[in-house]
C-alpha cells in the first residue's frame, strides 16, 4: 500500500498537535502514526508513514539530531540542520522516492536529499539545491527532476535522480 505526502514540507520540530494533524491528514492509524517516544531515551517519533511496503520514520533524538529510519533501520542521520522535513513521496513505476528538505543555517533556507526505497537497500542521496525552499518537482521516465530558482532570481537549477544516481542538469 502506498502513501503520498500532500502539501508543503512538515517540519521535524513541529508541535505534537501538528504531528497529530499530519497523521490525520495522511489517514495513518492513530496508534502507529504518532508516538510520544521511541525505545531510545528522550527520542520522539515525529512522523511515521507507510510508503510502498516500507515504514519510514523521522525520529528526533535531541537538539539538532534527527534520524530517518526505514523499517527500524537508520538510513540517514542529520546532525547539522535546524529542521528536517518530508516534502513528498513519489512512485516512480513501483520505485518509491521521498524528497527530504533540510534547513541548515540562516544563510541557506533549504537543501534537499532523495530517500530511495527502491534499491537493494534504502539509500539517501548527497545534498543538493540552491538554498531555495520552493522546489518544483516533476516525474517522467523513472526520473525525478527537482528544479529550484537560483539566487539571481532569473534562472533555475535542476537535478535529476534516477536509479540511485543524482545528476545536476543545469
Amino acid at each position: 500500500m502506498g502513501m503520498t505526502f500532500l502539501g508543503r514540507a512538515f517540519s521535524g520540530r513541529a508541535a505534537f498537535v501538528a504531528r497529530a494533524a499530519l497523521a490525520a491528514a495522511l489517514s495513518l492509524p492513530a496508534a502507529g502514526a504518532v508516538q510520544a517516544a521511541d525505545d531510545r531515551a528522550g527520542a520522539a517519533i515525529l512522523v511515521s508513514a507507510a510508503i510502498g511496503n516500507e515504514v519510514v520514520q523521522m525520529i528526533e533524538l535531541g537538539p539538532k539530531v534527527i534520524q530517518v529510519t526505514v523499517n527500524d533501520r537508520v538510513v540517514y542521520e542529520d546532525r547539522e540542520g535546524r529542521t528536517l522535513s518530508f516534502v513528498n513521496a513519489y512512485n516512480m513505476e513501483g520505485r518509491w522516492l521521498v524528497l527530504l528538505q533540510e534547513s541548515v543555517d540562516g544563510k541557506c533556507a533549504a537543501r534537499y536529499r532523495v530517500l530511495d526505497l527502491g534499491g537493494a537497500k534504502p539509500s539517501v542521496s548527497l545534498p543538493f539545491g540552491t538554498c531555495s525552499n520552493a522546489p518544483k518537482v516533476e516525474q517522467a521516465d523513472r526520473t525525478l527532476t527537482v528544479s529550484l530558482p537560483n539566487s539571481d532570481g532569473k534562472s533555475t537549477a535542476a537535478w535529476n535522480y534516477r536509479d540511485g544516481t543524482l545528476v545536476r542538469m543545469r
